[in-house]
């Protein structure tokens, strides 16, 4: 289940003022161009616009008809044109330095709504020294406002704290209460991130108190909906109802059946959690109601998933498969693929419950073929050379900031000297070369510093990436090489007993075991490549890799019934052995019971309790005396890969009562 959260970024836009006869020319030809209804119109009057002004070098008009086409192109997608409309005017007008700094801002906003969030920094970071050497504050706040947003999107949470907190006490000095709230909500939203719920809740309070007080409750209603999710979070869940029903009353008072919406859709998901389920399920279908008049699909799919996992709760699986399905259809409809994937997650787990297990098998697959189409290896590897590119352009801007921040060290200074030259040139002058001096070269051995740790770290990423390519090499020599060879022993094998069909039975019976013995280590040997290949193994992947084995037991053991289920709240990752480890011993005990304990039914049992993870493997076969037998090959085996893995194993057996195996392996082991 998922609750919804909208993040709200409100970037400084500065507006235009006319007040002379060209800004009335200019107006007026851009009131002509929203009313016209005929897009060449439209665009012929916002030309002309832009031509008087330039003809007539208005430089806050030219900035004003920028703005508008602008707009205009990001209604149809084409915001590349308003960057390059904006950086032809800036290198053909000789614009002033607070007009710069709102070209600067309105390029990074666009770069914003690109998702060029590099671009969108450096352009910040332009309008911030423009509005400095201004001495602007509210400028200022705005541009660091803007920069900790931004530097939030790309996931710098340290940094973008700094940026909403330097915004702050620069609002706080000049009593901008508007600018206090949007900083204060904005820091509740990066402390919310790192889940550091207690500074989160204490800043969302004040922005709370500040917009109760300036009566805006669309802002306040979105507040209260971050402290409903916190406090769910904190499994804190009364507190979470409380601040969601002031929510859905404040958004009813507001009238915006978006955040009715979302208010309903969270409130049902924590009475979800506090088995509420009728409770539930009518906040829900109040949701779904909202969205599905105002066409919303996204929302739907989310809706009909979440109905669906509290079907699963309650023990309505039909009905949860139902709306699994129309979640289904919606999210692929949209090309949602978060929702798809969870909604054949809960179809498998619904299927298993009906003990469907055919149709659970598949939609495991489905979920699996979604989870790796999401990330898969290649995925991996660009990610990887995208966050390599992404640190070095990270570094170079941190250099460029502290070069800034030299260089207005750098003005300081000189205007002191200015200020103080009557009284001791001479002395201030040496002070000051010999303090430049000094920093200058303690930041570039800083400099230095960070550019060989960038070196090293860049160095680790590609041997990580040569580590890769040779296990990727291993493996496929194992396949290509071991494999061949195996199966050309199968194929002269066969041969021979078509040969030897006269020979003798023991010679027959050595030639089968042959075949036998090389098709089983082809089998693990494929077994053992599929765990090579991973640097983790998700449970889910094992659990798919265990019902292949049970569908396939199913085949060659018809007489025998198969259980499998599992009851995890957690999907844990494991490294390669321990996934091979415990695929070994499910497959030597499930073996055991087909071939020697005349089982008729086989039950594998995998569950959480206390710290560990259970694995039971249960059959109703003859069973032996646990006094009398010595492990064999196969038992020894298996209690050798409990111990390579730091797990608990045990043998339970008496004649004719069957066998149980349990191997509990502690979570802390897990990756």
């Amino acid at each position: 289940m998922r609750k919804v959260i909208h993040i709200i970024i409100c970037f400084l836009i500065a507006l235009p003022t006319y007040a002379n006869e060209d800004s009335l020319i200019v107006y007026s030809l851009l009131e002509q161009a929203k009313q016209t209804t005929n897009t060449d119109s439209s665009m012929n009057f916002a030309e002309e616009a832009l031509n008087y002004a330039k003809k007539q070098n208005y430089k806050d008009g030219i900035l004003t008809v920028a703005k508008h086409f602008g707009n205009q192109y990001a209604q149809t997608g084409e915001l590349e044109k308003s960057i390059e409309l904006y950086r032809e005017i800036i290198a053909t007008s000789n614009f002033s330095l607070k007009q710069l700094s709102t070209a600067y801002n309105q390029i990074g906003i666009y770069h914003v709504y690109l998702g060029h969030y590099d671009s969108t920094e450096v352009y910040f970071l332009k309008a911030l020294a423009a509005r400095r050497q201004l001495n602007d504050s509210i400028g200022i706040g705005a541009s660091l406002n803007n920069l900790g947003n931004v530097v939030m999107s790309k996931g710098d949470y340290d940094k973008s704290v700094g940026y909403f907190i330097k915004a702050l006490k620069i609002r706080e000095q000049i009593n901008d209460s508007a600018g206090i709230a949007s900083s204060t909500n904005n820091l509740g939203m990066i402390y919310y991130k790192q889940k550091k719920f207690d500074i989160a809740i204490n800043y969302y309070q004040k922005a709370l108190a500040i917009n109760q007080h300036k009566n805006m409750k669309d802002k306040e209603v979105l507040i209260l909906l971050y402290l409903g999710n916190i406090y769910d979070e904190m499994v804190q869940l009364d507190s979470s109802v409380y601040y969601y029903q002031i929510a859905i009353d404040k958004a009813k008072e507001v009238g915006d059946l978006r955040i009715i919406a979302m208010a309903y859709g969270n409130m049902g998901v924590t009475q979800h959690q506090l088995k509420n389920y009728d409770l539930a399920e009518k906040y829900m279908r109040k949701a779904l109601k909202i969205r599905t008049e105002s066409a919303d699909i996204e929302g739907q799919a989310i809706l009909y998933n979440n109905l669906a996992t509290l079907f699963v709760a309650t023990k309505r699986y039909k009905i949860a498969i139902d709306y699994f399905n129309k979640s289904l259809k919606l999210s692929n409809e949209i090309g949602y693929l978060e929702t798809s994937r969870d909604n054949y997650l809960g179809l498998a787990d619904a299927y298993e419950n009906l003990h469907q297990f055919k149709e659970a098998f598949f939609a495991h697959q489905q979920y699996n073929v979604i989870k790796d189409s999401m990330l898969n290896e290649a995925t991996n590897e660009q990610i990887a050379l995208l966050n390599t590119q992404y640190e070095t352009e990270k570094k170079e801007k941190e250099i460029a900031e502290q070069q800034l921040k030299i260089s207005e060290q750098h003005l300081r200074v000189e205007q002191r000297n200015y200020a103080l030259l009557g009284i001791s040139l001479f002395v201030l002058f040496i002070a000051v070369i010999g303090g430049f001096i000094y920093r200058f070269q303690k930041q570039k051995h800083m400099r230095l510093q960070e550019e060989n740790l960038l070196k090293d770290e860049i160095a680790q990423v590609n041997l990580q990436n040569k580590l890769h390519q040779e296990r990727l090499a291993i493996s496929g020599n194992l396949n290509d090489n071991i494999g061949t060879q195996l199966a050309y022993i199968i194929s002269s094998v066969e041969n021979m007993e078509h040969l030897f069909k006269s020979a003798d039975e023991k010679l027959l019976a050595k030639l089968t075991d042959v075949a036998h013995f090389s098709r089983t280590t082809i089998t693990q040997l494929r077994d053992t490549i599929w765990a090579l290949n991973k640097d983790e193994i998700s449970f889910e992947d094992l659990k798919l890799r265990l019902y292949n084995y049970i569908e396939n037991a199913k085949l060659a053991q018809e007489q025998t019934i198969f259980n499998f289920k599992v009851e995890l709240s957690n999907n844990f990752h494991l490294n390669s052995i321990q996934g091979v480890s415990i695929y070994r011993v499910v497959q030597e005990a499930i073996n055991n019971a087909m071939k020697y304990a005349a089982a008729t039914n086989v039950s594998l049992l995998i569950t959480e309790k206390d710290e560990f993870l259970v694995l039971s493997i249960k059959d109703d076969g003859i069973g032996f005396n646990m006094a009398e037998i010595q492990l064999g090959n196969g038992l020894e085996n298996m209690k050798n890969r409990a111990s390579a893995i730091h797990a608990n194993f045990s043998i339970n057996s008496a004649p004719t009562e069957g066998t149980a195996i349990i191997l509990e392996i502690p979570i802390a082991e897990f990756i």
